[in-house]
């Protein structure tokens, strides 16, 4: 078969959008030789520069995070957070450079749906070995034993949340009956597999985005009274799900009891010492002790000084054992505030609320699910801390806003 430079400009980015998913360990293989390939379509005049106002504002973050690493007491922790974000402006480069042929959406989005379900077969395979080997213990089938080998449990929500709704549009409007079927079945297992990664905030995510779909498909179908009644039986099904699913209603009884305690005292909830402190109990502290830095610092304490500055407020609070876990705050929008102070929190905000315009304005309900769902499990872990969330969002970000035009042959997801 003869190659051209469309075709292989395709496959690159279908390869791309999922083998880094599978090989995390080689992202930055990947992006360098995805690169290359655009670097010579610019030169073979296949694609040319489009300024776009929304990829200047994500590249130009970057200087803004460097800036504040200047007065970083740790400068290995610095560079280290700088290199991290490079995809900040690798990204909004590359994907301004937009083909001038068209492309065909339905197979990167298969490269992903492939990837995607692959890694989730090794990681039941791994969980399953795992559980025999340590004599039928549980837990080896859930959270970060079950998705570690490859990402953290609530970055991979995140990919099953995108890919359920890939899946959704093509039972919505199925090519053959056999896609139907294989499509509800793929929405099926992503939303069981929510069960094993253990993500509380993914599982929420995850509810919405199932809520939202149906809803709206429903509403169009057949109006407001089915609507009610399919919902009535959702809400019955997911209390059930929480009554059946041990880990699943310690979870959520957890955190409703924290929430409470809290409310009554948030003082002596965050600063009486107590022994092993994990989970949504450690974020209500983490982010009170957030917080308090923000309104001390309103310039940030620097990009590099998060982790000190974070153990010296927990040792203030008298939590000696958290603070021994240098812990970040476990929210994106805290996170940023801290090292970057507002300035760096309000730009990471128009960011977010850019992206949702375009998305809107074009009709783009791939990207607006793609923000929507970094924002929101933003709220509970610090997305930007992790080449799963950076190279994920940005990746897809990048991509549905940059080089849009060459989808426009395709349906929009409204």
């Amino acid at each position: 078969m003869k190659l051209n430079y469309p075709g292989i400009y395709e496959w690159a980015l279908t390869v791309l959008v999922g083998a880094w998913m599978l090989l995390p360990g080689l992202t930055g293989l990947f992006c360098i030789l995805f690169f290359l390939i655009v670097l010579y379509g610019v030169i073979s005049k296949n694609l040319s520069f489009r300024l776009n106002g929304v990829l200047v504002g994500i590249a130009l973050f970057l200087p803004l995070y460097a800036l504040y690493a200047t007065n970083s007491m740790d400068p290995n922790a610095a560079r280290f957070g700088i290199e991290k974000k490079l995809s900040f402006v690798l990204f909004p480069l590359v994907f301004s450079f937009v083909p001038t042929f068209s492309l065909n959406k339905r197979r990167i989005e298969n490269g992903f749906l492939f990837a995607l379900f692959s890694m989730l077969l090794l990681c039941y395979l791994g969980a399953f070995f795992n559980y025999e080997e340590h004599n039928y213990n549980t837990a080896y089938l859930f959270s970060s034993h079950f998705s570690g080998l490859f990402h953290h449990p609530t970055y991979l929500s995140v990919f099953c949340a995108l890919g359920i709704f890939m899946l959704f549009k093509r039972w919505e409007a199925p090519r053959t009956m056999r896609e139907h079927l294989l499509s509800a079945v793929g929405i099926l297992f992503l939303l069981y597999t929510h069960v094993h990664l253990e993500s509380l905030s993914g599982l929420l995510f995850a509810a919405i985005l199932m809520a939202f779909l149906v809803g709206y498909w429903l509403f169009k179908k057949q109006g407001w009274t089915v609507l009610i009644g399919v919902f009535t039986l959702g809400m019955v099904v997911i209390y059930l799900g929480m009554y059946f699913i041990p880990s699943l209603r310690s979870n959520v009884s957890d955190s409703v009891s924290f929430v409470s305690n809290y409310l009554k005292d948030p003082y002596a909830y965050t600063h009486v010492p107590r022994g092993e402190i994990r989970g949504n109990d450690a974020r209500l502290i983490l982010w009170s002790a957030s917080a308090e830095l923000l309104k001390e610092h309103p310039n940030g304490v620097g990009v590099g000084n998060l982790p000190m500055a974070i153990e010296a407020k927990l040792l203030e609070y008298g939590q000696v054992n958290l603070a021994k876990e240098h812990l970040n705050p476990h929210n994106q929008f805290f996170h940023t505030a801290v090292e970057t102070g507002w300035i760096g929190m309000l730009w990471l905000l128009a960011l977010l609320l850019s992206m949702l315009w375009f998305g809107w304005k074009h009709k783009q309900g791939m990207l607006i699910l793609v923000v929507c769902a970094f924002a929101f499990n933003g709220l509970f872990e610090s997305m930007l801390e992790r080449q799963s969330g950076i190279v994920f969002w940005l990746l897809w970000s990048c991509m549905l806003i940059g080089i849009y035009p060459a989808f426009k042959n395709q349906p929009n997801e409204t």
